[in-house]
């Protein structure tokens, strides 16, 4: 009965406490090219944070891409690029050459439409919170 109990006692532990490890519920997306914007709506009372925005491109990217988000604060639409891509420059490894990735939180009621450069592969993560 003892050693029944030292086995089974490490597994309860796991099932109490894998909430407490768990991730999240971000969400990844892969834009390929001529693939259309991945559009994400965040309602009132909530908040969007987007995590990683980078771009690979075969050769020389010719524009980056942008993070459009659409607003609407009281009665006026704002419309504005509030995040460029992070290049990923795999032709030229060497140090120092990493471009940041930022972080940036999107309040609700918004639409935002994440794009990439027509020749590009674009990836970013995402998660919708609650205010």
């Amino acid at each position: 009965m003892k050693t029944a109990l030292v086995r089974v006692l490490p597994v309860l532990f796991f099932f109490v406490f894998a909430k407490f490890a768990d991730a999240g519920d971000f969400v990844s997306a892969v834009i390929q090219p001529g693939t259309t914007p991945i559009p994400i709506t965040v309602p009132a009372n909530r908040f969007l944070v987007i995590r990683n925005f980078t771009q690979v491109s075969p050769g020389p990217p010719t524009s980056r891409g942008v993070v459009e988000v659409t607003s609407l604060n009281g009665v006026t639409i704002i419309n504005a690029n509030i995040l460029a891509a992070a290049i990923i420059d795999s032709t030229n490894p060497a140090p120092g050459v990493l471009e940041p990735i930022n972080n940036v939180v999107v309040a609700g009621p918004a639409s935002v439409s994440v794009t990439c450069d027509l020749a590009s592969t674009c990836f970013v993560t995402y998660r919708k919170g609650e205010d």
